[in-house]
């Protein structure tokens, strides 16, 4: 039974029926060949998983975005890492190294 579930999730993922809300987004930014901010966020099967590398402030401040709606303001210092579940499907998000507001397109404002 297990090798028949096997295969039938196997051609679901070949004709693309699986959970398209599955990605990584990387946001890293350097300067003069120095790392000042490296962030991972892991979307799967609903569940967001943020986690900040590096910034040269010691934190990443993360604003997700509905569209342009603001929907969740954080940071995180550097090493740690956050779960959030029930985000809307498709959000975008913007890392900083310092704290401040931001539009949808991640430009301060």
């Amino acid at each position: 039974m297990r090798t028949l579930l096997a295969i039938i999730y196997c051609f679901l993922n070949l004709a693309g029926c699986t959970d398209a809300q599955n990605r990584s987004i990387v946001a890293t930014a350097q300067e003069n060949g120095k790392v000042t901010l490296d962030s991972l966020t892991d979307v799967r099967m609903g569940r967001a998983w943020f986690e900040c590398k590096a910034s040269q402030s010691g934190r990443c401040y993360y604003t997700v975005f509905n569209g342009e709606a603001q929907v969740r303001v954080f940071s995180l210092s550097v090493a740690e890492a956050l779960r959030l579940d029930n985000l809307p499907a498709g959000f975008r998000q913007c890392v900083m190294t310092s704290e401040g507001k931001v539009s949808a397109d991640c430009r301060a404002g």
